[in-house]
């Protein structure tokens, strides 16, 4: 990215506390954020049960790039009480594909933590690869293959307060897993492309071998931030097509997430609901 040609776009180091001087100013911190939630793909309707929220859009935050404009990616950060929780929630995200840098992956992350939540649910849309997973299928992440070429942490100076190499061994959190993984919700391994294309048929095969039961293009690099940070995870993957198709459209991906909506925000209520006064151990 030309930094120049963005202005108040300063890179790496003056990122994090430009935009939290920022979004302090506006009332975010003020309570702190127990849990950080990212909505993928068509999950936007979600942000509307936050209560007495406070809201700043990624293009108005200093220190956040400029976002590419993806369909189903509104890219509005909100703050509030999610389900009796404290939260913060990021509608839409950051991908790779769109050419941001990798230490840019990173950044909702690293201001989710730097205002104090612990904890990081990240959700997304996925292409099923394993057979009972079809559309419409839930999938609590339970384990993720990186092949997207990139890794949020490299670089000469790593990211601020973050382990320079972190273990990803346990990376879901079991317990927030288990929490998510109950009733009509599976288990699998999430393999992260790169994209913006779908995967051919071939493609998919290789996954499977390499042992991937779904595949996006995202969430892998927050992941690994999260960690490095210290930060609880668990994910959850909406099902919204068959890998491997020959009708795979992001038009698709995002009818099934909206259609699917109030399931995801379903079994999500339900883990807040853990996160309640007594969190999970």
């Amino acid at each position: 990215m030309d930094t120049l040609a963005v202005g108040r776009y300063t890179g790496r180091m003056g990122d994090v506390a430009a935009a939290l001087g920022y979004l302090r100013e506006r009332g975010f911190g003020g309570v702190r954020p127990r849990v950080a939630l990212i909505l993928g793909s068509g999950f936007g309707l979600i942000e509307r049960e936050v209560l007495d929220p406070v809201a700043a859009s990624y293009a108005d935050i200093p220190g956040f790039p400029p976002p590419a404009g993806t369909s189903g990616h509104q890219c509005r950060l909100t703050q509030g009480s999610l389900w009796d929780v404290p939260a913060l929630v990021f509608r839409g995200r950051y991908h790779a594909y769109e050419g941001h840098a990798p230490h840019e992956l990173a950044l909702c992350v690293q201001v989710a933590h730097a205002l104090g939540a612990d904890t990081l649910v990240v959700t997304n849309a996925a292409g099923g690869i394993r057979e009972d997973l079809q559309s419409g299928s839930l999938m609590a992440i339970s384990d993720h293959i990186n092949l997207m070429g990139v890794n949020p942490l490299i670089g000469p100076t790593r990211l601020e307060g973050a382990k320079p190499f972190p273990a990803m061994g346990g990376a879901y959190d079991a317990a927030l897993t288990d929490a998510l993984a109950r009733g009509q919700v599976a288990r699998g391994v999430y393999a992260g492309v790169l994209g913006p294309s779908f995967e051919t048929p071939a493609e998919v095969e290789m996954l499977r071998r390499l042992g991937a039961d779904a595949v996006g293009m995202s969430t892998v690099p927050e992941v690994i931030t999260a960690r490095a940070l210290g930060m609880r995870v668990c994910g959850l993957s909406l099902i919204t097509n068959r890998a491997g198709g020959s009708d795979d459209s992001h038009e698709g991906t995002l009818k099934a997430g909206g259609d699917n909506a109030a399931r995801v925000a379903s079994v999500l209520k339900s883990l807040f609901g853990e996160l309640g006064p007594k969190p999970i151990a």
